[in-house]
């Protein structure tokens, strides 16, 4: 069995497109003007659903985040440039037994960690 989409309720759906779009390179394929649902797809078969927050007073979980595993640790540099000169609150790189990552929030107050895996010796 393979986890095949995600949906994420948001405060603001075309900001969490654009977001999305930016840095992780998911594209729509759905109606990119509803202000209420917007369905992307990543390459690699993952489908992202993002809904508006019906109760803007509910948040996620202290913890909760979501994930991208990236092949090059350049990635995860790039990534931490790109949305520092965006303005975004980014992590330092961060490294340990588990990769090297950095963490920043999505629109919503989402946290994003974007981390590379060690490589088996």
């Amino acid at each position: 069995m393979k986890l095949n989409h995600l949906d994420l309720q948001v405060p603001d759906v075309q900001r969490s497109v654009q977001f999305f779009e930016r840095y992780f390179n998911f594209e729509m394929c759905s109606n990119r003007s509803s202000p209420a649902v917007a369905v992307m797809e990543d390459r690699h078969g993952l489908v992202l659903v993002l809904q508006r927050l019906k109760n803007p007073a509910e948040k996620y979980p202290e913890g909760f985040h979501i994930g991208f595993y990236v092949e090059d640790e350049a990635l995860v540099h790039e990534v931490q440039a790109k949305a520092r000169a965006d303005g975004h609150e980014v992590s330092d790189i961060i490294r340990n037994n588990r990769g090297t990552m950095l963490y920043f929030k999505a629109p919503g107050d989402l946290l994003v960690e974007v981390n590379c895996r060690p490589r088996a010796a």
